[in-house]
C-alpha cells in the first residue's frame, strides 16, 4: 500500500536565486506546494542590498505581497531563508510574523556565505513558536556544488515520524 504524503508547503525568500534553487529541490523531493515570498519594495542592485542589510540587522519586518497559500492548511511547513549579515532575511521575518503554524510541523533551511545559520534557525524558532524537525544550512559553495546528499538527509529527516517533544516541552 502506497503511503500518502503529508500536506506540505515549502516557503522561502530568495534575493539572488540560491535559496530558490534549494527550495525547489526540497519541494520536488517532498511533493510539496511552493511559496516564494515577494517583498513589496525591490531588492535589486546595490540599493536593494543595502536596504536588505539594514532591515536584517535591525530586525525590521517590511511589507510583503499576499501569499498564495494559507499556512494553516499544512501539516508540514519547510521554511527557507538566505542569511543576511548573520540574520534572517527581513521579508521572511514578516511572513513568519503573519503565518499560522499552530498545527504544523516545521523544518528550516538557509543559504549563506559562510556562517550565521544557528542565529537564523534560532530566530525562525522564536518567530514561529516551533522547534524544527530538521535543519539544513548550505554555504554558497555547497549550493553551487549541488550537495544532494545533504538535501536527501534533510528531506529524509522531515519525512520520518514527528520528533518527540523534549521533557521541558511536555
Amino acid at each position: 500500500m502506497k503511503q500518502a504524503h503529508p500536506r506540505t508547503l515549502v516557503v522561502y525568500f530568495s534575493r539572488n536565486g540560491r535559496t530558490r534553487r534549494i527550495a525547489q529541490a526540497v519541494a520536488e523531493r517532498l511533493h510539496a506546494d511552493l511559496e516564494e515570498i515577494h517583498a513589496v519594495q525591490s531588492r535589486e542592485g546595490l540599493l536593494g542590498y543595502a536596504q536588505s542589510a539594514l532591515e536584517a540587522t535591525v530586525m525590521l519586518a517590511p511589507a510583503i505581497a499576499a501569499p498564495r497559500h494559507d499556512s494553516a492548511g499544512y501539516e508540514l511547513v519547510v521554511i527557507g531563508s538566505p542569511v543576511w549579515f548573520w540574520s534572517l532575511a527581513s521579508p521572511l521575518r514578516t511572513w513568519l510574523l503573519q503565518a499560522d503554524l499552530q498545527h504544523a510541523r516545521v523544518g528550516f533551511f538557509c543559504t549563506m556565505g559562510s556562517s550565521g545559520a544557528r542565529h537564523v534557525f534560532d530566530t525562525m524558532a522564536a518567530l514561529s513558536g516551533k522547534q524544527a524537525e530538521a535543519t539544513l544550512a548550505l554555504t554558497e559553495h555547497e549550493v553551487r556544488a549541488r550537495h544532494s546528499h545533504q538535501l536527501d538527509a534533510f528531506v529524509q529527516a522531515l519525512q520520518g515520524p514527528p520528533a518527540r517533544p523534549h521533557a521541558a516541552n511536555r
